[in-house]
This record gives structure tokens, sequence and C-alpha cells, in this order.
């Protein structure tokens, strides 16, 4: 019994690691701006990245780009892109003059159901250098569509299969063996 009991707590023990990956809320990930950027010139719209695939339900993820008073300054509009489920993106009313603006979002993890919400700021400034070409390049780069959400399941099954083929092995050993007192 001894055994038996072994392999059943291992099995619980890994299935619960695979659950922890899986039950991470979906969080900030990346950002065009990025967080606590100073960009020469306005942005025409604010991109934020999530560490898990958005859930799309109306009012469920939002952006929202506010100045230094507190007024909004997106089109209210966000959305999660057709291509990529953990970018989401919302338009700017018109280009943003000099200053430091809040990004407040909320999002709802199309894995795990739950919502998470943050804030980030970056400031626009026209004395700020101009991004490099290898910045550029890498801004570009975050802006196609990524893996990330896809990523996530995949983190998950490769926890989750390995620890279910674990699991039922030692289940097979356990049931094989003679139990304590047999011969």
């Amino acid at each position: 019994m001894t055994r038996l009991a072994t392999a059943v707590a291992v099995t619980v023990a890994l299935a619960l690691a695979g659950t922890t990956v899986v039950g991470a809320h979906s969080e900030y990930e990346r950002s065009v701006p990025a967080a606590g950027a100073r960009i020469p010139r306005s942005p025409t719209k604010v991109d934020v990245w999530f560490t898990q695939e958005l859930f799309r339900r109306a009012g469920a993820n939002t952006l929202a780009v506010l100045a230094a008073d507190g007024r909004r300054v997106d089109d209210g509009q966000a959305g999660i892109d057709a291509d990529d489920r953990s970018l989401l993106s919302v338009a700017l009313l018109e280009p943003l003059v000099p200053g430091t603006y809040r990004v407040e979002w909320q999002s709802l993890s199309a894995l795990d159901g739950d919502t998470a919400q943050g804030s980030f700021e970056f400031t626009v400034d026209p004395t700020a250098p101009e991004p490099t070409s290898a910045a550029r390049a890498e801004s570009a780069a975050d802006e196609a569509p990524g893996l990330t959400g896809s990523a996530t399941s995949l983190t998950w099954l490769a926890v989750a299969l390995p620890a279910a083929l674990l699991g039922g092995l030692l289940l097979v050993q356990a049931a094989r063996a003679p139990f304590e007192g047999e011969s």
C-alpha cells in the first residue's frame, strides 16, 4: 500500500505543479510604447501584450490612456488582435502633446478566467533621442504577432503531459508490486 500511496502523492504533486503554471493571470508582458519609455513623438496607438491569451467578452479587457490631468486621450475602443489574442490595442484620439501618460489596463485570461489589472507610464518628450535602428527593429518585432498565448499553452502541455505519463507509470508499477505482508 505504501507504493500506491507514494504513486498517488507524486501524481497529485505533479498535477498541482502543472496547475500553477496554467493558473497564473494574464499579466502585462510588454508594450509599445514600453513601460517607462521616453519617446520623441506621439504614437498613434498603444499596444499591450499579455502573458496569456485574452478572453473575448465585451468590456472585460480594457486599455485607457490618461493625460497627467486624468483626461482620457484614447478612443475607448480597445480591441484584441485577431491573429494574436495576447495583444490588446487602443488608438489615440489625436497626437499627444509632450508630457507623461498613464496606461491603465485590465485583462481577462482565456486560460483561467481570472482578471488582472495594472498600469504603466510613458513620456512624450521632443528632446528624447531618436530610437536607434536596433531599437526600431526590436519595436517592429514587438508589434509582429507573437506566440505568447500559444507558448503558454505549450508550457502547460510540457508540464502536464510528462506529469500524467510519470503518474501513470508509477500507478502501474504500484499495482504490479505485491503489497506489504504478501509474498
